[in-house]
């Protein structure tokens, strides 16, 4: 699908957006809301499944600025009130997010991406953006140390140079000015692998519960997701890559075994069937060391990723498009032709610092949620950050709490 094919006064952009994934749309949309010329250009065609379907409730004033958060209930995507986590020994009680103080961030949404992400692909080109489906970059071009625009490769074999002042980069872990230029580092303990499957005839809560994403614990190594969607449950499986093998020979059976070995889950399965097929994807935690340079910038999960524990995957994606966009703005306003975009996400390294250590404490053998929410203002800190917020008071007593416990602990060993 082609959405608006390039002609002679396409070929020029304030700004080429690469990948049309939520970062690449937030991205385009708020840069074309802004009056920008902008272009994307997206490589395979959509609708196209994707993993990553658990939103956090901090995404919903993205999701407002880019004037698509009342289509959510629209198109019937369930609504998620809570998370609840569930290890061997029992359930949490459940972290709702009514409990934080922003009304705006009571509830998010759980979204079957091939949706969701067409609803996002939609509103860019409602709002003035040039898009193209079906149109792979295929390179960079340069001048010195600056990006100057991209080659794209359409399914006719025919090739285009399209010129930009910015080139931002929204094409996940591969990206093609991520390989080149951002030199991505992966984070070590968090080199991970899942296996995950959309399922129906599964059994959910009553009520508002019906809706939350759960966590089952399998291990300190080991855990499933549970996300409810329109017409199914996106249930996965999540553990160490080196080990994976011990649950099975083929994905279907890791899955399989995995579901097994957690009792709390297979009494909700006994009408279940696999919807489709059973998928494998690599779930290693990286970030880039270089955010950008002149004429170029990456955001998304080009910029980085971290494990999908708390689901923050698309917050992270669609916040780092926001602040790029900000900046972007403000560079376009500026002399430099090609604008040096180095250090631009600042804001967005803070918030990913913030959750690492969270997820570093889920990793960890004696890391137990009950304990450390029994703190009044602990439990409150847990639920800002799980709701996606990470700069009160309260969201940074508890990361300071975690990592005083990994600081206790090394210098105990030394």
């Amino acid at each position: 699908m082609m959405l608006s094919p390039v002609t002679d006064s396409h070929r020029s952009f304030d700004v080429v957006v690469i990948g049309g994934g939520p970062a690449g749309t937030t991205a385009a949309t708020l840069l074309a809301q802004a009056g920008h010329r902008v272009g994307l250009f997206e490589r395979h065609s959509f609708p196209r499944f994707h993993v990553g379907e658990s939103l956090v409730p901090a995404v919903n004033l993205t999701l407002e600025k880019l004037g698509v958060r009342e289509r959510m209930d629209q198109i019937g995507f369930p609504q998620k009130h809570a998370v609840q986590f569930i290890s061997p020994k029992g359930p949490s009680r459940p972290f709702y997010f009514s409990e934080v103080r922003d009304p705006r961030m009571h509830n998010t949404w759980q979204v079957l991406r091939s949706e969701f992400d067409r609803m996002m692909l939609d509103r860019a080109v409602e709002c003035g953006a040039h898009v193209e489906t079906d149109t792979p970059v295929i390179a960079v071009c340069s001048e010195g140390d600056a990006v100057t625009g991209v080659r794209v490769r359409r399914l006719d074999e025919s090739e285009d140079v399209i010129d930009a002042r910015l080139v931002l980069d929204a094409s996940g872990q591969k990206g093609v000015v991520a390989r080149e230029r951002s030199r991505q580092k992966l984070i070590p303990g968090l080199e991970n692998t899942a296996v995950y499957a959309h399922f129906e005839g599964v059994q959910l809560d009553p009520g508002i519960d019906a809706g939350s994403t759960l966590i089952y614990r399998l291990d300190a190594q080991s855990w499933i997701w549970f996300i409810p969607l329109m017409g199914g449950v996106s249930i996965g499986l999540v553990t160490s890559a080196r080990e994976i093998l011990r649950f099975g020979q083929n994905r279907d059976e890791i899955l399989q075994s995995a579901i097994d070995q957690c009792p709390a889950l297979l009494e909700r399965m006994s009408s279940a069937a696999v919807i489709g097929e059973v998928r494998v994807a690599r779930d290693f935690s990286y970030r880039a060391t270089v955010d950008g340079g002149p004429g170029w910038a990456v955001i998304g999960d080009a910029l980085g990723f971290i494990d999908p524990v708390y689901s923050t995957g698309l917050l992270l994606s669609a916040r780092s498009a926001e602040i790029a966009a900000l900046e972007v703005t403000c560079a376009l306003a500026g002399d430099q032709h090609y604008p040096n975009m180095h250090g631009f996400s600042t804001d967005w390294q803070v918030a990913f610092d913030r959750f690492l250590p969270l997820v570093r404490a889920f990793y960890t053998e004696d890391f137990r949620f009950g304990e450390l929410s029994k703190h009044e203002a602990h439990r409150q800190g847990l639920i800002d950050l799980l709701t996606g917020i990470v700069d009160t008071e309260e969201a940074i007593g508890v990361v300071d709490k975690i990592q005083q416990m990994f600081d206790d602990e090394a210098a105990s060993k030394s």
